[in-house]
């Protein structure tokens, strides 16, 4: 996601410059970056949504997240509002999960583990979360008939999205203190150019949203 990274590269710069100019004494915005520095966490997750074009559950919780914290910074509430609203953020995690989307399953992993074989002969769309725990959404008995797109989401936590070798796939998204790895060995194939195309949108927090063809052994 080039919109992301750009805005991550803006906000690393800003932050740079402004401590350059403090140490010099030119500038004392110490206190400013200090009540307002969630703002580019919001900004974030909305940039994620635009560069998706939908809204989705990472950059959502995203934008929450950076809600929550600036809540904080500016003390604009008398308590602790971020365990609350991780509850409440697990509830609608949950509330997700009862959805089906095209006839697909939609693994939910929270503080365990949960693994799901798709089977689906015309699959579209699916849904894979972790939040405190791991999840394998397993593809590669689906069959995608032109192309298809999965959101994985792993907070505090892992997922695992196995595909089948003769897939052409596109991986991307929002790692925030974490990461999204592509270990397909599709890249070193010759794949046909009608092969179906799956593209996999990943949001890590504090977690990790990994492709292969194969399970950890």
């Amino acid at each position: 996601m080039k919109p992301v990274r750009l805005w991550i590269g803006l906000v690393l710069l800003a932050l740079g410059v402004f401590g350059i100019l403090d140490a010099v004494g030119v500038l004392d915005s110490g206190p400013v970056i200090a009540d307002w520095w969630p703002v580019a966490v919001v900004v974030l997750g909305v940039v994620a949504m635009a560069a998706e074009r939908r809204v989705s559950l990472g950059p959502v919780v995203i934008v929450v997240l950076g809600l929550v914290l600036l809540a904080g910074t500016l003390d604009w509430t008398s308590g602790d509002l971020l365990l609350p609203t991780l509850l409440a953020g697990v509830g609608v995690a949950v509330l997700i999960g009862l959805r089906r989307h095209h006839g697909t399953r939609t693994p939910i992993a929270m503080f365990g583990g949960a693994s799901t074989k798709e089977r689906s002969k015309h699959l579209r769309h699916a849904d894979v979360s972790a939040i405190f725990g791991g999840a394998t959404l397993d593809l590669r008995e689906a069959h995608i008939d032109n192309d298809a797109d999965i959101d994985a989401f792993a907070l505090f936590g892992g997922v695992d999205v196995l595909v089948p070798e003769g897939w052409r796939v596109s991986v991307g998204g929002l790692p925030f203190m974490g990461g999204i790895d592509d270990k397909t060995t599709n890249e070193h194939r010759d794949l046909p150019d009608d092969a179906p195309v799956l593209t996999v949108n990943g949001t890590a927090l504090f977690g990790a949203v990994v492709v292969a063809n194969q399970p950890k052994p």
